[in-house]
């Protein structure tokens, strides 16, 4: 191998990667699903959705506006400028769906929007957790902007602009704009702060990341514990609302009182046949290796149209619901005090003869396709020999080859990162 020449390979991969989020012309918004970023759209008389990173809402009531999420901070100022270009109302009730920073970052901007206009300020609606939850953003600041660089593979200029709300509520609360009643609703699931929103006179349901056109974001391998089965319930009653208009947190608006019953009762079903398969497991003494690899989706859920592996990942929920239950030990009692991973990877290159030996391997399980074995001996033998330029290439390549082929983003983003790695390591060796 050319280390040179290699670097360049994968520096040439890491350029060509983007951002995701884009209309995707020549695709249906089915198709685009997660990634759907199309024009403004009036969704019913008067209520305007706004594609972004994250979608929001607003609804123009009598005498003020009705607004459910407030976007990414960087990108808040282009969507109150479309909001400006259909009303001059002002802000009242900014509902937060939850912390997560592309849906609520830019409340700040919006509400500099009613003081610009010297207008009263808006009132901000989260659940009680949200506040918890932005402190917990602030105090894990640098963390958080790694793990995002890691799972979209870009870096975002973000600065915390967090607001914290002025209206908390607990179960449900009901809000009043211009003579307009809206429900907020606790939607324990996606997170521990979520909540939905329902108009009751306009039959516009706004769910933030309860459902996002992908399969459900409780598994999350970079995040914190999140709640498979409240989830599904939760997608059970926003259901039974009878909703003609879903607005979901990602991805393209759906219509039709049955289309958006059958989605959204899918979505638990999906949800509740992980739950129950995993319970099962633990229930039988199976250990985590054993649960994931006898998870065996049906194959109407797993081709859903509304459900695609895209962010969400079956593995991924199995593994948030077991952690949940039964803690983070494996089964496997030798990784409860595992032994350092650079010298395992010693060991390894020993029994192999050296490198050279693990090298070969890996490149023959690599022709027969085992990717996942051969990425194992790869890492193994870059803890094992950090300064062999051969190992490098090898550990770049294979995570490039696997990046390539992967459907879902969040595994894409973790080894395309392991690329950037082999890249960082592999300029030692140009001189």
């Amino acid at each position: 191998m050319n280390s040179v020449k290699t670097k360049e390979l994968l520096q040439k991969h890491l350029d060509g990667i983007v951002l995701q989020f884009g209309h995707h012309k020549g695709l249906s918004k089915d198709e685009a699903a997660y990634f759907y970023l199309g024009p403004p759209e009036e969704v019913a008389p008067r209520v305007w959705h706004f594609y972004n990173l994250a979608n929001s809402v607003t609804f123009i009531c009598d005498g003020g506006l009705m607004q459910v999420d407030c976007n990414i901070a960087f990108r808040a100022q282009e969507v109150i400028e479309a909001v400006r270009e259909r009303t001059d109302l002002p802000f009242d009730i900014l509902a937060i769906t939850h912390g997560h920073v592309d849906h609520c970052m830019g409340a700040y901007f919006y509400i500099e929007d009613n003081v610009k206009r010297g207008v009263h300020r808006p009132r901000v609606v989260g659940h009680k957790n949200l506040r918890w939850r932005i402190d917990k953003n602030k105090m894990l600041e640098a963390h958080r902007i790694g793990t995002d660089k890691k799972q979209f593979q870009v870096d975002f200029d973000q600065t915390d602009l967090f607001v914290y709300p002025d209206l908390e509520f607990e179960d449900r609360i009901d809000v009043t704009v211009g003579g307009e009643v809206f429900n907020i609703v606790f939607g324990h699931g996606h997170t521990e702060d979520t909540l939905w929103v329902y108009s009751p006179k306009r039959k516009v349901l706004c769910c933030g990341d309860l459902f996002q056109w992908t399969a459900a974001n409780v598994g999350n391998p970079f995040k914190m514990q999140r709640f498979a089965l409240e989830n599904a319930l939760t997608l059970e009653e926003m259901a039974a609302t009878g909703a003609e208009v879903l607005c979901p947190g990602h991805g393209p608006v759906i219509y039709g009182r049955d289309e958006i019953k059958t989605c959204l009762l899918t979505a638990a079903r999906y949800l509740h046949f992980i739950q129950d398969h995993v319970v099962a497991c633990l229930n039988k003494g199976m250990i985590l290796e054993e649960t994931i690899n006898s998870l065996q989706m049906p194959e109407e859920l797993m081709n859903s149209k509304w459900l695609p592996p895209l962010y969400g990942h079956p593995v991924f929920i199995a593994k948030g619901i077991f952690k949940r239950y039964a803690g983070y030990y494996s089964g496997h009692p030798a990784e409860l005090f595992p032994p350092d991973y650079a010298d395992v990877g010693r060991e390894m290159v020993n029994l192999s003869g050296g490198a050279a030996g693990v090298i070969n391997r890996a490149e023959v399980l690599r022709s027969e396709g085992r990717l996942r074995l051969a990425c194992q001996l790869a890492e193994w033998l870059v803890e094992a020999e950090a300064d062999n330029a051969e190992a490098w290439e090898l550990y770049g390549l294979l995570f490039k080859e696997r990046a390539e082929a992967e459907f879902n983003m969040q595994a894409r983003g973790a080894w395309n990162q392991a690329v950037r790695k082999a890249v960082a390591n592999l300029k030692r060796f140009e001189d």
